[in-house]
């Protein structure tokens, strides 16, 4: 059985190895020493087999790799093989906005709204289940953190959701209402939710510093180095004894077929491997490896769709320096989410923000893959969105923007990951579709992929409705191509 023969409508060109030079991150570029595994394994003549390849080294690829070669793990005794087509945490991984954010009640919104109206539809017990799966996703990276002295800048933090509407304050009040009444006839009604509800619009301004601000949720959350996290995890299973683990960088797989219970890779001039099990956390790119599918609009070509983001690292003024600066992460209704660092605020462009300023529309996001460029009308958004914010940011000569970038990440249809084995294609496995909310869930779906790929089970700690479902991938058949499900 081959899975490379396209058939019935024009598909985009395979984006390996790009036609333009990606923009950096300030993740990327601040993780360039000796320990960050750029151009791991270049060079090196790639093996012709091994009992798990793992397709992406973001922060998927690498948490994956990681509990695969744990004592006791699924790869313990085994070989362990991530590719990648470019370098360790070169997509979005290493792109995103710095948050370990789980959502609030507010998920409640998107989560329980109906596939037809883009949402996730979900039961009110299911969406609790993904909303306190969050939390322990939380929990986990923490642990992880701290039993491995990861240095990845790991911070615990509040995040401040900022309401800026009157419909969203009342939206945001009723939410909350709904969240805690099915809470209270949940099996997680002896849980604590530490939330907090901020209702007096002086009171949200004081602790947010945003000038219209209404209302704003407290959420306990994180904030943290995505590059050097995901550099951290890969370079723990390379290093594990319990495993034979190898990375190759810059090995791009432009093919996958299946014969007598083996998976071989097509990596190009780099090679050919082969596996009995191979695990794709290619997220945004994942529709390139089913090009049958992606020509016939079907399965998980058509369930994960690309899409752009944009953010920026933001020199702050004198008056968000020093004893001034953000103490909190933040997130703005019709605004972008802010994420202190050392070195400034990173700032990341809500698209559902982007299409209500009008500098964009979904043409300009939804089914993207170039993250060599940022359009001229985002740079600008993301230029002036904390002078237009908050109060008193009044920036001087070399403050403000000082570095901008595009990353590409995996629209889901139903706004949920797809985790396990692909319907019909014994030995091949996603972990993909995060939605651009990777970060509050990755490593908790690694866990339970390798607990799924050692057992046969799945681990019920993770959502079910996070499983790659022949029922859910038959969703979208029909679903018009140009569905932006992007909330």
């Amino acid at each position: 059985m081959t899975i490379t023969e396209s058939t019935a409508r024009t598909i985009p060109p395979f984006p390996f190895p790009t036609a333009h030079t990606p923009t950096l991150s300030y993740w990327q570029a601040s993780n360039r020493g000796p320990s960050s595994l750029w151009n791991h394994g270049r060079g090196d003549p790639l093996p012709s087999s091994a009992d798990f390849v793992i397709v992406g080294a973001g922060v998927a690829g690498a948490s994956l790799a990681y509990f695969l070669t744990r004592e006791g793990g699924a790869g313990a005794g085994k070989s362990v093989v991530v590719l990648d087509a470019a370098d360790v945490g070169s997509g979005a991984s290493g792109r995103n906005g710095g948050h370990v954010a789980p959502y609030s009640w507010r998920g409640l919104d998107y989560l329980t709204r109906s596939f037809a109206d883009s949402g996730a539809g979900l039961s009110e017990a299911d969406a609790l289940e993904v909303i306190f799966s969050e939390y322990d996703n939380l929990q986990l990276v923490k642990e992880i953190v701290k039993t491995e002295g990861l240095d990845v800048h790991l911070k615990e933090v509040t995040r401040v959701e900022v309401v800026r509407t009157e419909e969203g304050a009342a939206r945001n009040k009723d939410l909350k209402e709904q969240f805690d009444a099915a809470h209270a006839r949940s099996r997680h009604a002896g849980r604590e939710v530490a939330w907090d509800l901020v209702d007096d619009a002086e009171a949200a301004r004081k602790l947010s510093r945003v000038r219209d601000a209404l209302a704003a949720n407290k959420i306990p959350a994180a904030s943290n180095h995505p590059h050097r996290l995901t550099t951290a995890l890969l370079r723990l299973a390379l290093e594990s004894s319990h495993s034979s683990a190898a990375f190759f960088s810059w090995t791009p797989v432009l093919s996958l077929s299946q014969e007598a219970g083996q998976w071989t890779l097509d990596c190009g001039a780099r090679g050919r491997i082969s596996a009995p099990n191979v695990i794709l956390c290619t997220n945004g790119y994942t529709r390139h490896l089913f090009p049958d599918d992606l020509a016939q609009g079907k399965g998980i070509a058509k369930f994960v769709t690309p899409y752009r983001g944009n953010a920026a690292l933001i020199t702050p003024p004198a008056a968000y320096s020093g004893a001034g600066a953000l103490g909190n992460t933040l997130g703005l209704e019709r605004g972008a989410y802010i994420c202190p660092t050392d070195s400034g605020l990173v700032i990341g462009a809500h698209n559902s923000a982007l299409t209500w300023d009008k500098p964009a529309n979904w043409a300009d996001i939804y089914g993207v893959e170039n993250d060599g460029v940022v359009p001229d009308k985002f740079r600008a958004w993301l230029a002036n969105h904390c002078r237009d914010v908050f109060t008193g940011w009044d920036e001087g000569p070399r403050e403000g923007l000082a570095q901008v970038w595009t990353g590409i990440m995996g629209a889901s249809a139903d706004m949920l990951p797809l985790i396990g084995p692909v319907p019909d294609k014994p030995g091949l496995w996603t972990a993909v579709g995060f939605h651009g909310h990777g970060m509050s869930r990755i490593l908790l779906c690694s866990r339970a992929l390798e607990r799924q790929l050692r057992t046969g089970e799945w681990d019920e700690r993770l959502p079910r409705v996070f499983e790659t479902t022949a029922a859910r991938l038959e969703k979208v058949r029909h679903a018009a191509d140009d569905r932006p499900w992007l909330g």
